[in-house]
């Protein structure tokens, strides 16, 4: 080919990639209006002010109460007392739900879920350190021997008569261990309840608002990130593993969350249902429906097929509650006794999970990062 020819095709190739770079400009500049016309700082703002740092607040209360409530029951040791104190677990446990879901910042730093809620239980690890009376709640190997699990089996027992529980607190060889053990448990929940509060309040939601990209590591980032690892938890940890979804059909009933209570692991999974859909909404725990990822979505139009994506979650988040609705309690047997009834909400799970972490990261340019966490 002549020089001429060489010329004009060099000439062909630079207009064309000039005319697209231009292109790309108008689209990154037209991408850009799209990301800042919405008020992103006022989003985060009422995830911070009236979501999180209000359920924090409220777990605190909760906390306090049961700590409260186990210091009397040591106190007197009567079945009304250890009644009480029961209540005021249950309680507590319901209110961690609305808490799990935010596990960055001062949250990440105190390792909340793992700390406060990892279950099956070891109850052999728990035992071995009460009857030793010397363990550091610290350590990796202890992270299943504490928290709320930990308390639901000395609280609650395995086919123990209230009698016999409220012995192993008062005349029993090892009394004073466990007693010590269970309180041990509390106060590092107290330690880190209110490290965390305290850091959210003087400077933490500031960080958290001003944060209002879409980047890896960004607010909203996180927060996308760690909803979608609860959905996750609520699927496979609380349905899923003791249904048998991780063990080839074989129900693992003992290993549902508060397993020694043995009547509130369907309560716990409409309660952090509940929580992942409040954060979706925006929702504050006063029922005020403020600005959410669901008015980001609408204000992004984006689709699912023939409807908004945000209606496509929506109504997913009802056929998901309308599902786990007809789970009887206790699911220990409930996975046993209505398996088919219990995998109808697994599966509407599922669903809901693709709608959270496939379509809804994709539409808002959140890219996942998590590791699936199926034997917390």
């Amino acid at each position: 080919m002549n020089l001429k020819g060489n010329i004009f095709i060099l000439g062909v190739i630079i207009t064309t990639l000039f005319f697209i770079a231009c292109d790309k400009k108008k689209k990154d500049k037209k991408d850009d209006n799209e990301d800042t016309s919405f008020d992103k700082p006022a989003m985060l703002a009422n995830y911070s002010e009236n979501i999180i740092v209000p359920n924090f607040q409220s777990f605190k209360i909760a906390l306090d109460s049961l700590v409260n409530a186990y210091t009397v029951f040591i106190q007197t040791k009567t079945v009304a007392d250890l009644t009480v104190l029961r209540q005021k677990y249950i309680r507590a446990t319901i209110k961690f739900q609305h808490i799990s879901t935010f596990e960055f910042g001062p949250s990440e730093s105190e390792i909340v879920r793992s700390n406060f809620n990892t279950y099956p239980t070891n109850t052999l690890t728990i035992n071995s350190n009460i009857n030793s009376g010397s363990y550091d709640l610290g350590t990796v190997s202890n992270l299943d021997a504490k928290g709320f699990p930990a308390l639901d089996y000395l609280l609650f027992g395995k086919n123990e008569t209230d009698a016999s529980l409220i012995a192993l607190f008062d005349t029993d060889a090892k009394a004073a261990n466990r007693i010590a053990y269970a309180n041990a448990c509390l106060s590092e929940m107290q330690t880190k309840t209110n490290s965390i509060l305290t850091n959210w309040n003087s400077n933490y939601k500031n960080t958290f608002t001003s944060s209002t990209g879409s980047q890896i590591g960004s607010s909203l980032g996180l927060l996308v990130n760690q909803l979608n690892f609860e959905v996750d938890l609520l699927k496979n940890a609380k349905i899923g593993i003791p249904l048998g979804k991780k063990s080839l059909g074989a129900t693992l009933p003992e290993k549902c969350e508060a397993y020694y209570a043995n009547n509130i692991s369907v309560k716990l999974a409409k309660e952090c249902l509940l929580n992942i859909e409040d954060v979706y909404l925006g929702r504050s725990a006063n029922g005020a429906n403020g600005m959410g990822l669901d008015d980001y979505l609408e204000h992004l139009k984006a689709t699912h097929g023939a409807e908004s994506l945000n209606a496509a979650i929506n109504n997913q988040f009802a056929i998901t509650k309308t599902k786990l609705d007809l789970v009887a309690e206790p699911l220990s047997t409930s996975v046993n006794s209505a398996t088919s009834t219990v995998d109808a909400a697994y599966l509407e799970m599922v669903k809901l999970l693709v709608l959270l972490k496939t379509d809804m990261p994709s539409a808002l340019g959140i890219v996942i990062t998590y590791q699936d966490g199926d034997g917390d």
